[in-house]
């Protein structure tokens, strides 16, 4: 009788300490998980922000272009898609960050 009580007490360690190290593990997958969801929302606003700038830098080169070709010439009539192309440039009060919207949006 008093061996098989060892036997069970052992047992019930062992089941504990496997448990443990399961619970452990599960923990680091979920820390991993989390990490990279965290990276990967931080390349994505970093990329959003350098696509921003870059669009803005064009923007403003071709209407540099645009007022040096003007200053000669006569401008000619753009079709409706280009008239959609258009963009105005607002800053957001909220933010303090430049944003691009249709120039006749309201």
């Amino acid at each position: 009788k008093k061996n098989n009580q060892v036997k069970s007490w052992e047992r019930r360690q062992e089941l504990k300490r496997i448990r443990k190290e399961q619970l452990e593990l599960q923990k680091e997958i979920q820390e991993d998980k989390r990490r990279e969801a965290i990276e990967k929302k931080e390349r994505r606003l970093e990329n959003e922000k350098r696509r921003a700038e870059n669009e803005f830098k064009h923007a403003q080169q071709s209407a540099q272009t645009l007022n040096f070709n003007t200053a000669n010439l006569k401008l000619k009539t753009m079709s409706k898609k280009q008239l959609r192309q258009i963009k105005k440039t607002r800053v957001n009060t909220k933010t303090g960050v430049t944003e691009y919207v249709p120039a006749y949006a309201k």
